[in-house]
């Protein structure tokens, strides 16, 4: 790596530099100066009293668009900036800081014609992207819309019934701006029924897609893995990123994204505000899964956690309550610890070697949602796509359109950022500009009908640490039988969006951190630890009756007659059961450029 892109990578190598005017313009100007992590806005006309400048953190940037005026006798070039920064609170909803969004336009006018101002206008532009993305770029790169990808092409699965049943609402208000910004495609597809989501990701065309991405709790996402892994060519589609955006109950995984990228422990629209930033930024992470047997011989992919005892009864026997949101579990939690159950059992599992726990330090981040893009309600459709639909679907393509080629727009017509679906309402550019491009869409997205058979045929690759149910474990493992609270087998940080289960986890560390809690702790002691758990201490507080073992593979065997077990949060078959991990076998779209890997 060269010196300059190393000094870049740093943040102290400044990549552009150049003065602009505001939009709409004021007589005011503006230097800009471009770094690898920050935009450097310093006021120039009116002189200012004092040096201060406003620093823009890319890390707060979805997208950046260029921009030209309705007025076809206007030379200057726009670009157009949208950001999500950390600002504080108002006193009437509360102390701390919340993002809210930001669009800043700049006029481009130091050429003597449009062509000129267009290109400095597209340097920028693709600059900022790049950054966002993560594109290494340095001052001695030639920064031209060529270094840009295609615009990323997103499934964008929603369940409108999961959590509140405010996904739709959610998608409106807080998605589809984003990333319309952000110059994602995508095609919105509700899904109907349970495994709706599963069997369309068998036949669908995965060509055609970047990502598949569901909007809601972690049962969708369940049903996407394990679709993928039903295709005949399931070794090359399970390598397809997979995204959530948390419109659910549990939202554990999207818990573990925005723990993972450092951002402070947030639920609601402030969580799915943040996840949908990081899906801008689009960087993807190899990521566990944990293969599960069970009695009946039936084989399925997890990517959160198998559990027994206390918490798969709060999980299922509050499903009544999902209305409520992530408050269904709080008032579980207190309704089973009043009836304290206590199940029979016998442990196995593989020690991995060498384990030993792990806590890193997060940077503290707050987020809130858009107050500012405003929801407009309509009739409830089932499939939603920005492709091949409108040609008003800008893209901003990074080539410059000659005036002539613009389309024909009254000068009272409203501004234009992009397609905005039929059901969407929100504002995006200012008054006076319009999206500089036609930009790139796919023709004819293709959805096959999907094969509803009952018959399912999972594949994946061999289990080598397991031995067949009805064979005894391997010497080499370790067996417990005890009375037990519950049995936890997890391999992310999260159990839900504020419960820091496993605060020293990681997406692809090949482990299963296997948690159990024996019989014999008081009411009083789980409350504390189930507390603690919101913070991630309960693993200091030494509880006895608490155990904590990092593993390869596992076999639960309930002894108890009666008994829940779920996988992911759903209802599974009860009786036997064993997984084992299968190391980076997934990719998660996390955001983040590198996922953190730690070696045990």
């Amino acid at each position: 790596m060269s010196l300059a892109l190393e000094a870049c990578r740093d943040g102290s190598e400044t990549l552009l530099h150049g003065e602009f005017g505001a939009y709409p313009p004021k007589g005011t100007r503006f230097a800009l100066s471009l770094t690898w992590t920050e935009l450097h806005i310093q006021r120039l006309v009116p002189k200012p009293d004092s040096d201060h400048r406003t620093v823009v953190r890319l890390v707060d940037v979805v997208g950046c668009h260029t921009l030209r005026s309705h007025t076809l006798t206007d030379r200057s070039a726009y670009f157009c900036i949208y950001t999500y920064p950390l600002k504080k609170r108002k006193v009437a909803v509360g102390s701390g800081r919340a993002r809210q969004r930001t669009a800043r336009t700049f006029q481009v006018d130091n050429a003597e014609c449009y062509a000129g101002n267009q290109t400095i206008a597209e340097r920028w532009a693709a600059a900022i992207k790049c950054l966002v993305l993560g594109i290494p770029i340095s001052s001695e790169t030639e920064i031209t819309c060529s270094l840009l990808p295609r615009p990323r092409r997103l499934l964008l699965l929603l369940n409108p019934f999961g959590g509140k049943g405010n996904a739709l609402q959610w998608c409106q208000t807080h998605i589809l701006p984003m990333i319309t910004e952000a110059d994602v495609s995508f095609n919105l597809i509700q899904t109907e029924r349970q495994n709706h989501a599963r069997e369309l990701v068998q036949s669908i065309s995965l060509a055609e897609w970047d990502g598949i991405v569901a909007v809601s709790g972690d049962g969708l996402l369940y049903e996407v893995i394990n679709g993928l892994m039903e295709r005949p060519d399931w070794e090359e589609a399970i390598k397809m990123p997979v995204g959530i955006l948390p419109c659910g109950s549990g939202n554990a995984l999207a818990g573990a994204i925005n723990s993972c990228a450092g951002f402070e422990q947030v639920l609601g629209q402030e969580l799915l505000t943040n996840c949908t930033l990081l899906l801008c930024h689009g960087a993807v992470s190899p990521m566990d899964l944990v293969s599960i047997t069970t009695s009946s011989g039936s084989r399925s992919f997890s990517f959160l956690c198998v559990a027994w005892g206390f918490i798969s009864d709060v999980d299922i026997e509050t499903e009544k309550y999902r209305h409520m949101g992530p408050a269904r579990f709080t008032m579980g939690l207190m309704v089973r610890l009043a009836s304290l159950n206590t199940y029979r059992g016998r442990l196995s599992y593989l020690p991995a070697p060498d384990s030993v726990a792990h806590r890193p330090i997060l940077r503290s981040i707050t987020m809130s949602a858009n107050g500012s893009l405003p929801f407009q309600r309509m009739p409830l459709h089932r499939t939603i796509s920005d492709m091949g639909l409108c040609e008003k679907r800008h893209a901003f393509s990074f080539q410059g359109v000659e005036p002539a080629d613009e389309p024909t727009l009254s000068p009272n017509s409203p501004p234009s950022s992009g397609f905005q679906p039929p059901n969407f309402n929100f504002e995006t550019l200012p008054e006076g500009l319009v999206a500089d491009g036609k930009g790139p869409r796919l023709a004819n997205p293709t959805v096959v009908t999907p094969n509803t058979s009952s018959t399912r045929c999972i594949h994946g690759p061999p289990d080598h640490f397991l031995a067949p149910l009805d064979q005894p474990v391997p010497k080499s493992w370790v067996t417990v039988e005890d009375d037990f609270v519950m049995v936890l087998a997890i391999y992310q940080t999260h159990l839900g969006a504020d419960l820091l289960s496993v605060p020293f986890a990681c997406f692809n560390d090949g482990l299963i951190h296997l948690c159990y809690v024996k019989a014999g702790i008081s009411r009083a002691a789980l409350i504390r630890l189930f507390l603690a758990m919101e913070k991630g201490t309960h693993f200091e507080q030494e509880c006895p009756y608490l155990i904590h073992v990092p593993v390869r593979a596992f076999r639960l065997e309930p002894l108890t007659r009666k008994g829940i077990i779920t996988i992911d949060g759903e209802r599974a078959e009860y009786g036997p059961i064993q997984g084992q991990i299968h190391h980076g076998m997934a990719n998660l779209i996390t955001g983040i450029e590198k996922a953190k890997i730690t070696t045990f």
